[in-house]
């Protein structure tokens, strides 16, 4: 009886891994053909994500070589984004906040190991105390050691006092544009490739991420 036992347990084992070598070879050949199928939509597909990626890398290259008299036609979205290339150019590491919802930063910045939330005013006339205070909650909230705003325009006597009572830059239409400059001396060095597409930030860690040095 052991003898017969053992020859049908062998038996059994057989037939098993011939079926599982039958319908992996089965599976291998179905999916060959699905991918065979399929390869126009997969091709369409692949064109399309690589289409956005340069349509996006082109369009932060023009972004980067804006002029300020090109930057007072911005709107605020596209503003932001033209801080992220001349941050990034710069030296820093620049991330996208959401559009909405961001708790006053449109931009977090990193560079030396210091962390920097900063709001970008792209404006038709002075700036006031509401961007200063909304960026120094921001500060917080991003866990960052700094503040900033940056406008085209000019800051409202009060926004300067209010930014130098709470420890936040500005940077007014004269500084952006010697940042400008700066920026194109770095591209004049090494080339403008420095301009590459923005990070989004989502809500902030707990935990500690790198930061920047104030420029």
């Amino acid at each position: 009886m052991s003898l017969l036992s053992a020859s049908s347990t062998s038996t059994t084992v057989f037939n098993q891994n011939t079926f599982l070598r039958h319908a992996l070879s089965q599976g291998a050949k179905d999916l060959a053909s699905v991918l065979l199928t399929e390869w126009p939509l997969w091709g369409a597909l692949l064109c399309v994500v690589v289409g956005i990626g340069v349509l996006r890398l082109h369009r932060m290259r023009r972004l980067a070589r804006s002029g300020i008299a090109q930057v007072d036609k911005m709107d605020g979205r596209t503003f932001e984004e033209f801080l992220v290339t001349v941050f990034r150019r710069l030296g820093y590491r620049a991330e996208l906040t959401p559009y909405t919802g961001d708790f006053g930063a449109d931009l977090v910045v990193t560079r030396g190991g210091v962390r920097k939330a900063v709001q970008a005013k792209r404006s038709s006339r002075a700036v006031g105390v509401k961007a200063v205070q909304e960026v120094a909650t921001a500060r917080r909230y991003y866990s960052c050691q700094e503040a900033l705003v940056v406008t085209n325009r000019s800051f409202t006597t009060a926004a300067q006092r209010l930014a130098r009572a709470n420890d936040v830059r500005l940077w007014d239409r004269g500084e952006l544009i010697e940042k400008l400059i700066a920026s194109r001396r770095v591209d004049a060095v090494s080339g403008p490739g420095g301009a590459t597409p923005a990070v989004l930030v989502g809500l902030p860690s707990r935990t500690q991420l790198p930061t920047m040095n104030q420029s």
